[in-house]
């Protein structure tokens, strides 16, 4: 579900799919070009900060979702994040080192990052992230008291590596309450290499989300592989990494407001031999996995949710590195939709269309329209509408009444002005055969009865044909006894009306009978209490005439209700029968 609607700024779609090409290569060129020079100098420092920012206008902080739009937009977010103690030094001293008892200071003990995403989503398959985090101020203790070396220098502001993302997705259910994405993630050694600003060098990861619903709740879990150039803290030493993230978000007020968390979890997959010649390894070792949770919420700010704002707090679970004592976040982004601008003006496409005839030649009726665009390349376009530029004269249409010779069935007699949209071109005296003139008939489709109202003369007393809606409307619920699927004889009159308007309507090929409850109850009987009264109403249309390959029925419980269930007078509404024409 899309969380935030924005504005939509106009692009021819030539264009769109022009700059979404030249996108794609670019982001293909500068990792052809970064990859080569991958450095193998071991860092006196690596990248620190174990919160891999998402970003996308529908993610949480630390887990992205498969979920794009199906609009292109653009977007833009920025973060602000404090955290306390990611780096203790129990983590990277060695287990027995006797001076963790007198000396007690973090090596890092206070970082403040700045987090600047750039992306776009492009019609809902594809998104494209680039991510320049930038660590503004950070403090911290030399452990050298404490015989732990090679800890680098703490400066600030210094640039931390920059991570370019590439999602697709890869799966969505019809109903889209189950998704799955995949993604690969580029590294850039732009980091300081001496302040916990970067690795090194240029790598990736591979990453794959999938995402379900449960009513309103939305359940996301990412987990990936993180391919790092190793690094070396005193005792820690860090590579090759596998990742995992879960998250949970529940949207409120139609989403303009969203409450959630997560949980981020990372365990190295490297083995080394230590100072002392012992083989070791990273996979679960407690300074090589870090564990945090984080509870997060955002809100839109505008009416259109294209700016949206939001914070988090989390602390860690463990000692894995990283991990701080307290994480403080504090975002805000921005989205706007771009969709496909309005055809180009007539005199504008046939300028464009006389100079490729130039260029190309091709113009058998000599129209000024190339026969490899033209419906009628030997007939001349007179540049009558419908469409001037068509390359077909004007169809005839003898009696004027807007439909094609060849497509009316009357062409010497107009059809009639009484609001009838059958498009047969032919004039209907009493369309309903409900004994009321058309002319007079209100409802003209819609089998009803004589009254002095014109507003309602000819209509129906218990049902609308909503206009310009495959709704047909009920205006009195009908009635079934309670807890039971059978109909109640209040109700007959309802459902008759609703039988004299398919006999009337014959192009009405296919009727869903769609029953609802409310949330009392378990909701495993609810669907079924819903899907039987739903086929009662079905069979009572099918033994008053109606053939049954026009109707279906399907019960959807309380999963659809349209006002709240917390009183009476709501659940009364969300114990219906809908019809929809299909």
């Amino acid at each position: 579900m899309d969380l935030f609607f924005g504005a939509e700024i106009p692009l021819p779609a030539q264009r769109r799919w022009t700059c979404s090409r030249r996108a794609v290569a670019l982001l293909a060129f500068v990792v052809a070009l970064l990859t080569p020079f991958a450095a193998g100098a071991q860092q006196k420092t690596l990248y620190l900060d174990r919160l891999t920012m998402a970003g996308a206008p529908d993610d949480g902080f630390a887990v992205w979702r498969p979920y794009t739009s199906a609009r292109t937009r653009l977007f833009a977010q920025m973060g602000l994040g404090l955290t306390f103690s990611p780096l203790l030094l129990r983590t990277i001293s060695g287990d027995n080192n006797p001076a963790l008892q007198n000396y007690t200071k973090s090596p890092v003990s206070h970082q403040v990052i700045d987090y600047a995403t750039v992306g776009a989503e492009l019609g809902g398959r594809v998104t494209f992230i680039a991510n320049f985090p930038v660590i503004l101020y950070q403090s911290g203790s030399d452990p050298s008291p404490a015989n732990v070396r090679g800890v680098g220098t703490l400066q600030s502001p210094v640039l931390m590596d920059a991570r370019l993302d590439v999602r697709g997705l890869l799966y969505q259910a019809d109903d889209k309450k189950w998704l799955l994405a995949g993604g690969m993630s580029f590294y850039v050694p732009s980091g300081a290499r001496f302040s916990y600003g970067g690795d090194g060098s240029t790598h990736t990861s591979l990453n794959m989300s999938t995402e379900t619903v449960l009513r309103d709740l939305i359940l996301v879990v990412n987990g990936g592989l993180h391919f790092r150039p190793k690094g070396v803290i005193g005792n820690l030493v860090v590579g090759n990494e596998l990742t995992l993230a879960v998250g949970a978000f529940w949207p409120m007020r139609d989403g303009r407001i969203r409450v959630g968390g997560s949980m981020m979890f990372s365990t190295g997959l490297e083995g080394f031999v230590d100072s002392n010649r012992v083989a070791t390894s990273t996979f679960m070792s407690a300074r090589n996995s870090p564990l945090e949770w984080l509870a997060e919420g955002r809100m839109a700010l505008d009416a259109t949710g294209q700016l949206w704002a939001g914070g988090g707090f989390g602390t860690r679970l463990d000692t894995g590195y990283g991990a701080p004592d307290v994480r403080m976040l504090a975002v805000i982004g921005y989205h706007a939709t771009i969709q496909d601008s309005e055809a180009p003006a007539p005199e504008r496409r046939m300028r464009a269309i006389r100079e490729r005839i130039q260029r190309e030649g091709g113009d058998a009726d000599h129209d000024g329209i190339p026969d490899d665009v033209d419906l009628c390349p030997s007939v001349p376009e007179d540049k009558l509408e419908p469409d001037a530029t068509d390359g077909c004269p004007k169809p005839a249409d003898r009696d004027n009444d807007g439909l094609p010779d060849t497509e009316d069935k009357c062409p010497d007699t107009p059809e009639d002005k009484d609001g009838i949209q059958d498009m047969d071109g032919c004039p209907e005296d009493d369309y309903d055969q409900d004994g009321i003139p058309d002319v007079t008939d209100a409802c003209p489709r819609e089998p009803g009865t004589s009254s002095p109202d014109p507003k309602t003369n000819g209509c129906p007393t218990f049902i609308r044909r909503v206009e310009g809606s495959t709704e047909i409307q009920i205006l009195k619920q009908i009635q079934f006894d309670t807890g039971k699927a059978s109909i109640k004889a209040t109700s007959f009159s309802i459902l008759d009306e609703i039988v004299r308007l398919l006999r009337a309507n014959p192009d009405i090929g296919n009727l869903s009978i769609e029953g609802h409850t409310d949330n009392r109850g378990a909701v495993d009987m609810n669907e079924q209490l819903s899907q039987t009264r739903a086929e009662s109403v079905m069979k009572y249309l099918v033994d008053h005439g109606i053939a049954e390959g026009r109707l279906e029925a399907h019960g959807y419980g309380p999963s659809r209700p349209i006002a709240p269930n917390e009183t009476e007078g709501g659940r009364q509404q969300n114990r219906r029968v809908e019809f929809h024409i299909q």
